[in-house]
């Protein structure tokens, strides 16, 4: 075969591909290049046994046999060039691997050789350069030279000439991902001249893309010489879509009867995944934007892809999202929750990605107050944890009062310096903190002090009182009253003296706060979440005086969905294919409401074990010495705090026995396994003189039923669930007061939580 019909042969084989698939093929195998470097470093460390003497060796000689086989032909000779440049990369990576092997012990070159093997493999690129593939554009390939791998941005740019001629060219060529087509540029014509107006169809045939695809657009601060070219083909062209919002904004919002009369768009700006639209009402009305019409305007079912923000007067910022911004949020770290020198933290992310941070405490005010409204699931203990975590890292004493009996905020038990569980303890709890803050008011009245200063000379105290409305509204009527009194005052005075009290409740009506509206109003005045709650209707929560005048919000769902809600109705999806939306909030502070999501956190078998670490080995802070007594002087409690189980309530009676002032009168409620008293407690009074609790007659006492039980109780330990279910003529809160009376007596003991036996077994 002549030499010719060798080159007729080559040139048939070649392949005449576009540019980018070009470009990718080099980028695949540049990176195998590094992939295999790694492992020649690594390998031989790990492993010298004989089959990897035999695998090594094996690859060389089978790839030196094939190369043998291919080149004993002599017609084949531009063949047999193009077979020994694809073994080239094998040859010599066996080659480099096993010398790495037959060298004892770790030498430097052993990782020099593979990183210098991979560096001249990538820049030869002998595979891609041997498969024959040519560009489509032969002239330009023929100006390059044999053999030339152009990258994307040369082939757009011949391309571009090819298409067009000389009178322009195509620079600065930005393409937005590397594994699409898609990509920006400027088109720059000849000096003095301006770039001609082409077609939507002109400009999509000079790179072969679909029409409307390739869009001209003026370059901001430049004459007619230089426009700017998007080429979108695979993904969609935010600007245009922002150009029809504009008509759309006219039409379905703006427009009389529409859902915002009157509200002009007064600029818009187009990010990668979301469209902003600056607005504005007409001078002298005030901005009102309805969020469900609005959403129903642009086709949105999901509301979490609109979020508003208005300055409360007649300006206003829409954004829009093509899938909602906060699907994934990554984890807290320790630097996240360290308080800095504003009394600031960060607990999450708000939709346009800036940090969504809170304050512990403010240096120009002293202690907060907040509230957190959610139903159950919507996150209120990652959020009450991540603020627990962020208080023990910044040296701020917590106190945690968990309604529920500890099982709404398990992580914090042991690593706060209070945590009390049940509607009882977060009573004297709430004793305690009155009597602290009492106590701090003389002292500062006696330094003529006004105002507090963070650890000069007390710590910061934060109260979290988690499922806080089963005590509000609690069945008997004196412990509403005093546990009223109590948050209400430490809300009033507890922030000149540097005790803070947050709520979490289920909403922000004022059933799940007492009826006490100025329990609301004065929790209004720090940091409000609300997060998803039972309503879709948010008028009866109270968002007057802290929400920007205007401001709209609709209820956030359970789930949301990648394409929507109705979309994955009409598909059939179920439930579970959607994403929680557990987490997503309205943080309300200085006035705005922010859009905003916690940190992630995993719950595994009941707990959050990211959160538990966040909180850090070191022990709880702590009160100093004069504050602790005053707690112990206010609830006899508070010294047994840490020892003090729940389910025991017998400690409890002996508090209020021993404080002053104290008048108990009959044995105390016992409580059951499940966080709750079963009956309100017997009367006393508080340390500072509130009566409460009257559960009239014994109901342990009825007939029979400490004999039923201690019958049972002979046949082994049995939980309280199963005592319950064996005695169904009883009430279960019967059921558990005998269990205390049974233990009083000597009869009983609480093997474990919520579990009873016999005291001789």
């Amino acid at each position: 075969m002549s030499t010719i019909d060798q080159a007729a042969l080559a040139a048939d084989t070649t392949k005449r591909v576009p540019g980018h698939v070009i470009y990718r093929r080099v980028l695949a195998e540049r990176t195998s290049y590094a992939v295999a470097a790694a492992g020649m470093a690594v390998g031989p460390q790990l492993d010298d046994r004989a089959w990897s003497y035999l695998a090594s060796g094996g690859i060389g000689l089978g790839t030196l046999a094939w190369l043998y086989a291919k080149t004993k032909d002599p017609d084949q000779g531009l063949s047999a060039l193009t077979r020994a440049q694809r073994a080239i990369p094998f040859l010599t990576a066996t080659g480099t691997y096993v010398a790495n092997l037959v060298t004892p012990g770790f030498n430097w070159w052993e990782v020099v050789a593979p990183a210098a093997w991979a560096s001249l493999m990538g820049w030869m690129a002998p595979l891609t350069r041997s498969a024959g593939l040519v560009l489509e554009l032969s002239e330009h390939q023929e100006q390059q030279g044999p053999g030339a791998v152009l990258t994307y941005t040369e082939f757009l740019a011949a391309k571009w000439q090819q298409a067009t001629g000389d009178g322009t060219r195509l620079v600065s060529i930005q393409p937005y991902r590397a594994d699409r087509p898609d990509f920006e540029a400027v088109v720059v014509a000849q000096a003095g001249k301006a770039v001609p107006t082409f077609t939507e169809v002109q400009l999509a045939a000079a790179f072969d893309f679909p029409v409307g695809t390739v869009r001209m657009r003026p370059v901001q601060g430049s004459g007619p010489g230089r426009m700017r070219l998007v080429a979108r083909p695979t993904s969609e062209d935010t600007e245009a879509v922002a150009e029809g919002i504009r008509g759309l904004w006219e039409s379905a919002v703006a427009a009389p009867g529409k859902a915002a009369p009157g509200v002009d768009l007064v600029d818009y700006r187009a990010e990668p995944h979301r469209i902003v639209l600056l607005v504005a009402s007409p001078p002298g009305k005030e901005i009102h934007l309805p969020h469900t019409a609005i959403c129903s305007a642009f086709g949105i079912d999901d509301p979490s892809r609109l979020v508003i923000e208005t300055d409360g007067i007649r300006q206003g910022v829409v954004s829009i999202y093509k899938t909602n911004p906060l699907m994934k949020v990554r984890k807290a770290t320790v630097e996240d929750l360290t308080m800095d020198s504003q009394g600031r933290v960060t607990i999450g992310v708000c939709h346009d990605g800036k940090p969504a941070r809170m304050r512990l405490w403010d240096p120009s005010q002293g202690a907060l107050r907040g509230i957190t409204a959610g139903v159950t699931g919507a996150g209120k203990s990652v959020l009450q944890n991540l603020i627990l975590a962020a208080e023990k890292r910044s040296g701020v004493v917590s106190w945690v009062g968990d309604v529920q009996g500890g099982m709404s905020l398990p992580e914090a038990e042991g690593r706060v310096d209070w945590f009390a569980k049940g509607p009882v303890e977060t009573l004297l709890m709430l004793t305690a903190a009155h009597a602290v803050m009492k106590y701090r008011e003389r002292i500062s009245n006696e330094m003529g002090r006004g105002d507090f200063a963070l650890g000069r000379p007390w710590p910061l105290i934060n109260i979290t009182l988690d499922e806080i409305n089963r005590l509000l509204s609690h069945p008997d009527e004196a412990m509403r009253k005093a546990t009223a009194y109590l948050i209400a005052d430490i809300q009033k005075t507890g922030r000149k003296v540097g005790i803070g009290i947050r709520l979490a409740v289920q909403s922000l009506h004022l059933k799940d706060l007492g009826d006490d509206d100025a329990i609301r109003q004065q929790g209004k005045v720090g940091a409000l979440f609300l997060m998803r709650t039972a309503s879709s209707s948010t008028k009866e929560m109270g968002l007057d005086g802290i929400a920007p005048s205007g401001f709209q919000m609709e209820n956030i769902p359970a789930r949301i969905y990648e394409n929507g809600q109705i979309e994955a109705l009409f598909s059939g999806k179920d439930d579970e294919d959607g994403e929680s939306t557990a987490g997503m909030a309205y943080m309300f502070l200085d006035g705005r409401a922010k859009f905003m999501r916690t940190f992630f956190a995993e719950k595994v078998d009941g707990v959050y074990p990211d959160l538990i670490a966040l909180y850090g080995d070191e022990p709880a802070n702590g009160l100093t010495e004069g504050e602790a007594k005053a707690a112990q002087a206010g609830a006899a409690i508070y010294d047994v705090r840490h020892t003090n189980p729940y389910a025991d309530c017998d400690t409890l009676a002996q508090a209020f026995s021993d404080a002053p002032g104290s008048t108990p009168t009959a044995s105390p409620p016992a409580t059951d396994a499940d966080g709750d008293s079963g009956e309100v407690p017997a009367p006393f009074e508080t340390p500072f003189g509130i009566p409460f609790g009257d559960s009239g007659p014994d109901i342990g006492e009825e007939p029979g039923l400490q004999d039923q039980i201690l019958d049972l109780l002979a046949d082994g330990p049995m939980s309280l669930k199963q005592l319950r279910e064996a005695l169904p003529g009883f009430q279960p809160s019967s059921v558990s007061n005998a269990c205390t009376q049974l233990k009083a007596k000597g009869l009983a003991k609480s093997a474990k939580r919520g579990h009873w036996q016999l005291t001789d077994s």
